[in-house]
């Protein structure tokens, strides 16, 4: 009888291991770490603080149903700080690399329109604080210049 309890309890303890560690999935090729996910939506920022290694990735996912702009606002300056890569190119269809990538604005910035679901470019960071802000856009996908958006900040070690 005992015996049975002890395979009881050890098939439980591996599946709450297993379900422990299915929130983090490894980094992609080149990434050593794993990959952190920041929710945005409209209203959405979650978390809005996060601290990862120089190893790990920070990825998006939206739960608007419009697209909205992420900026890398700080450091201002951010070519060799800040690299975000399509994580599978294969995945893409035709036309929506456009919709795939951070790309630098005319102030220097990391920016990308997120579509609603997961964003297929995931970034990587020496270590320093980095912030960016979530826009919402209008009909011709410009952020509206009337709301600041959400602020978020990512600390790297």
């Amino acid at each position: 009888m005992l015996r049975s309890w002890k395979r009881v309890l050890a098939g439980w303890l591996c599946l709450a291991g297993i379900a422990g560690c299915a929130g983090s999935r490894p980094a992609p090729a080149g990434g050593t770490g794993s990959r952190t996910t920041i929710v945005i939506g409209a209203t959405r920022l979650d978390p809005s603080y996060v601290t990862i290694s120089a190893s790990d990735l920070i990825a998006f996912v939206s739960t608007a149903g419009d697209p909205l702009q992420v900026e890398f606002i700080q450091p201002d300056a951010q070519t060799g700080k800040i690299t975000c890569r399509v994580v599978d190119p294969a995945a893409l269809q035709r036309g929506e690399k456009p919709w795939a990538e951070f790309r630098m604005n005319e102030h220097g910035h990391l920016t990308a329109y997120v579509p609603p679901g997961p964003f297929p470019s995931a970034c990587s960071f020496v270590p320093g604080q980095y912030a960016f802000r979530v826009r919402v856009l209008d009909e011709q996908m410009r952020p509206l210049e009337e709301k600041l958006g959400q602020l978020g900040s990512i600390t790297v070690r």
